[in-house]
């Protein structure tokens, strides 16, 4: 999960908008029980419009689930997410709630995986996350005063982070075919030396 802040604007009804800003931040600090040091990271959001709030929690960045003190996701899905529900934590209504998952679904020529919660006051989110790092690329929230939905920038932008994080995943899993293929061939290599000896 990359540390880093980023802007997401919502068009809703009569031209308004808000805006989500996430911040995950990494830190280090001295394990008590350890005395080792361990990274940190704090993920903290700011929404402002009909569904205004402000959160900050230490977040496990591999699963993205709070560190502590709290049950349910926050903004992010973990990497690699699952076709399952989550629980999410909506900072807002202060309450955890299930983040169901819906089905697959196609953002920008990418695949992913759609998940919903109804909050209490029956307000939807709707996310869709790409498969491979859980990066949130279209999300939207239906009121009771309309539908809030990403705006196209906002879109765009996280389409494009999501493709430059899968082209990185891609590079990484065709550099562990080549390296096992040449750790192979230098392991047959080293036995045609060994048995030429004898």
């Amino acid at each position: 999960m990359p540390t880093g802040t980023y802007a997401m604007t919502f068009d809703g009804p009569d031209g308004e908008h808000f805006t989500r800003t996430t911040t995950l931040e990494k830190s280090t600090a001295t394990d008590p029980t350890t005395g080792k040091d361990k990274d940190i990271y704090t993920l903290s959001t700011e929404q402002t419009g009909p569904k205004a709030f402000t959160d900050s929690f230490q977040i496990n960045p591999t699963t993205a689930f709070p560190e502590k003190d709290r049950q349910g996701l926050g903004t992010y899905l973990p990497y690699r997410p699952e076709r399952r529900s989550y629980p999410y934590f909506d900072p807002g209504a202060q309450a955890t709630v299930p983040l169901d998952y819906l089905g697959p679904g196609s953002v920008g020529g990418l695949d992913t995986y759609q998940y919903r919660a109804t909050l209490p006051d029956g307000t939807q989110r709707t996310v869709n996350a790409e498969r491979r790092t859980g990066t949130l690329i279209d999300e939207t929230w239906s009121l009771p005063s309309g539908v809030w939905a990403l705006n196209d920038a906002s879109k765009s932008a996280a389409v494009d982070r999501a493709r430059s994080e899968t082209t990185w995943l891609r590079a990484l899993q065709i550099m562990a075919l080549v390296t096992r293929f040449v750790a192979a061939i230098a392991i047959v290599w080293a036995l045609v030396l060994l048995a030429r000896r004898r």
